[in-house]
């Protein structure tokens, strides 16, 4: 009954074109020109509605769609239809890619300062950045700054303690957020706020006794000669992951002096304008950019930097295995003969993907594991830390994400557990 009744308005709608058509010629005497454009104005009216996107999620905006509204709802009449159904044709209308991405190029060209759109800033020298991610992104910590701190610490001696139980090392990865390398100027006060992670890490420096690593110097250093960090990518380069192995590497060879290190200058470097975020990950143009959805033809004009690549000589003798602790794609186990003995653990954000592009080749055994599918909490690694057994455990931090620390021992958690 429904559809009948569509197509029966439908109908109407069109006699009703007709008419209209027939009276501005007959009476109103206007030309052929006028009622052809009459026409194609009230057929364009329709394009929205002739394709209806019926997926429930969006992987581009990283969010569901809205769901089809309905009359009634639990025996009643639905007031709100009409505000759940312009949610739901928002969300599915035909050209709807095509409209955000007119739209997005329309407003980051008029204007030249910064522009933003799905949570993502283009500011006017092209550098695409996630707003969170490069200002305070840890608002756990402004609402209740003091208690997240301490809560930090104590989850972080906490596993200390049980990493020398059972003579491991522990270590932290810093890895610094993109706007500390970006001189970009937006309307924005926060521009003006001190950098959360120099608090956080001196914070657990005094109240830990655990190694903490945050190569953000090294890094500027390193950025006066090449990118440390993708214009249209929230992660770092080569270079910059380069960066942040060595210092690592330094640390972690005053505890073992054995352990090797990949020299610079004994890899190939190539150039290339596109992003690679992961070690064997093809050239793309980066996440920000198609969470931007900026058009293919605005390409050059962001795509203007050479970032620094690597050939690796010593690849072939490098081999990734597939085990049992390897459940993810981003998950990686690799066995280098020439590399020390002791066993390297990491785990760690995406940042470690491109880590991983030089770490295997310091240790004969090395294991990382991708925390965002597993959540970042003790139980969810204790079974892998004891049977793979590694001598060293790295933590690695994108610092927006240090607020991740306070759910590491989850409250209904077992104090046998960290035995």
């Amino acid at each position: 009954m429904i559809y009948i009744s569509i197509i029966f308005l439908l109908i109407l709608l069109l006699y009703k074109i007709v008419i209209y058509v027939i009276k501005l010629k007959k009476y109103n005497n206007h030309s052929i020109i006028d009622i052809i454009f009459v026409i194609v104005i009230l057929c364009v009216l329709f394009i929205p509605a002739s394709h209806i996107d019926n997926r429930k999620k969006s992987k581009l905006e990283k969010r569901m769609l809205a769901k089809a509204p309905v009359f009634v709802k639990n025996h009643k009449l639905n007031l709100k239809y009409g505000n759940e159904f312009n949610a739901w044709f928002n969300d599915r209308f035909c050209g709807r890619k095509k409209a955000i991405e007119f739209n997005t190029l329309f407003v980051c060209v008029i204007n030249q300062n910064s522009c933003k759109f799905g949570g993502v800033t283009f500011d006017k020298k092209h550098n695409l950045l996630y707003r969170d991610y490069n200002f305070w992104g840890m608002h756990s910590i402004q609402e209740n700054k003091d208690n997240e701190l301490r809560l930090y610490a104590k989850n972080l001696n906490k596993f200390q303690d049980y990493c020398d139980k059972n003579n491991i090392a522990l270590y932290i990865l810093f890895v610094p957020r993109p706007a500390d390398f970006f001189d970009f100027d937006m309307a924005d006060k926060r521009k003006r706020e001190p950098n959360p992670a120099d608090e956080v890490i001196d914070y657990l420096n005094r109240n830990t006794k655990t190694k903490m690593i945050y190569p953000i110097e090294e890094m500027k250093e390193a950025n006066k000669e090449t990118p440390v960090y993708f214009k249209t990518d929230h992660h770092w380069t080569k270079k910059g992951a380069y960066v942040g192995y060595r210092v690592l590497i330094k640390e972690i060879q005053k505890d073992f002096q054995a352990v090797p290190f990949l020299e610079e200058n004994t890899l190939e470097k190539y150039y290339d304008k596109r992003v690679s975020e992961w070690w064997n990950r093809e050239l793309n143009l980066g996440q920000s950019w198609k969470q931007m959805k900026l058009p293919m033809f605005f390409a050059k004009r962001v795509l203007d930097v050479d970032y620094t690549y690597y050939k690796n000589p010593y690849k072939k003798n490098l081999k990734e295995v597939r085990s049992k602790y390897t459940e993810f794609e981003r998950d990686a186990q690799f066995y280098y003969p020439n590399g020390a003995k002791q066993k390297i653990l990491v785990i760690g954000d995406s940042f470690g993907c491109n880590l991983f592009e030089f770490l295997p080749y310091s240790f004969k055994n090395s294991l990382y594991l991708y925390n965002n599918p597993r959540g970042f909490k003790f139980k969810n690694y204790k079974d892998t830390i004891e049977g793979y057994r590694p001598n060293i455990i790295v933590f690695l931090f994108y610092t927006p994400n240090i607020a991740k620390f306070a759910d590491f021992y989850s409250n209904e958690q077992n104090e046998k557990d960290s035995k």
